[in-house]
């Protein structure tokens, strides 16, 4: 009877088992969730178990790695890598013109200095964003100015002639003997002679054995000396001086008294000076002295002999004498009397 009370088993609902059902099954037991994942096991008509994964993780056992799809990266791509710490951290790298932490923020464009070669970058802004625009000098393209024009590869020049670029990117055409322009395009007047187009003019241009040069008068340039220059239109004459033009690029500054160079730039401080029997002298530091020529200064005044110019002094005693400059009398230097 007994064995007959013993033999039956228990049919038992998902998610239990024991032979009474009142086991209820661990599916997270050997389950493992990645990232940080915790497993839980379900409930209610739900059987077997789940991962719940961390912010930027999914997958069933949170295997998967999505954490920039929570970055928010604005322009710019993001990137991610593990730490020491076991979590994952990500990362912007911003588009050029752009940072902050989801690259949201706008960059003054032309701080970066994106314009090559002396171009100037100009700033537009479109309200949603701010862009640049490189607005090349001569010679040079592209969207940063970067690419130089071969400009002898699209100009000819004429007769013979040789093609050279110049350093701004445009031309110049070396003619040969008896032809002349930009690009060669005219017959010289005076082939053979020495007529050049800055300094001198051609006469007789129609008879080649007997055209002659001649040179121009100073001031004037061109074939027919029909150009007026003028040698002091870049010079500046400083301290008060006067620019006079003595030819092709030539000039020549007339200097107030007291200042001499090519600018009037020296300061010649001994210049107007009256030192009475002595003569002046300039001092390291800049300055000038009134000094006694050989021979004591004599009489009452030990200065006597000794004139010095209106903003000097002369102090002395029986041994020295000098011109010292008012005020404060920062005269280095003494002259022995006699010496």
């Amino acid at each position: 009877l007994d064995n007959e009370i013993n033999a039956y088993e228990c049919s038992c609902k998902p998610g239990f088992t024991g032979k009474l059902c009142e086991t209820k099954i661990d599916f997270c037991k050997n389950v493992t969730c990645y990232f940080g994942g915790e497993c839980v096991n379900l409930e209610g008509d739900e059987v077997g178990y789940a991962c719940k994964c961390k912010v930027g993780f999914s997958g069933n056992h949170c295997e998967k790695v999505e954490i920039c799809k929570i970055a928010g990266c604005v322009h710019g791509n993001c990137t991610y890598e593990l730490f020491c710490d076991g979590e994952y951290h990500y990362r912007c790298e911003c588009d050029e013109g752009f940072e902050g932490n989801d690259c949201s923020t706008d960059i003054e464009p032309c701080l970066m200095n994106p314009c090559k070669n002396g171009a100037t970058c100009i700033v537009y802004d479109y309200g949603l964003y701010v862009d640049h625009h490189c607005q090349c000098p001569n010679g040079y393209i592209g969207e940063s100015c970067e690419i130089k024009i071969n400009s002898c590869k699209e100009i000819m020049c004429l007769h013979d002639g040789e093609c050279r670029v110049r350093s701004d990117g445009g031309y110049i055409c070396d003619c040969p003997d008896g032809y002349m322009g930009k690009n060669c395009e005219f017959k010289h007047p005076c082939p053979g002679k020495f007529c050049t187009e800055q300094i001198s003019s051609c006469l007789y241009p129609d008879t080649v054995d007997d055209s002659q040069c001649t040179l121009c008068p100073i001031g004037y340039v061109g074939y027919n000396c029909e150009t007026e220059i003028d040698g002091c239109l870049k010079v500046e004459c400083l301290n008060g001086g006067t620019c006079f033009s003595t030819g092709l690029n030539t000039f020549h500054c007339n200097c107030p008294k007291g200042f001499y160079g090519k600018y009037c730039e020296k300061n010649d401080l001994c210049l107007g000076v009256n030192c009475g029997t002595g003569y002046c002298s300039y001092t390291p530091d800049g300055g000038y002295e009134c000094i006694c020529h050989d021979g004591p200064c004599l009489g009452d005044n030990i200065c006597f002999g000794t004139v010095c110019p209106n903003d000097t002094v002369c102090i002395g005693d029986l041994d020295y004498h000098a011109c010292y400059r008012k005020p404060g009398h920062d005269r280095i230097k003494r002259k022995p009397n006699g010496k």
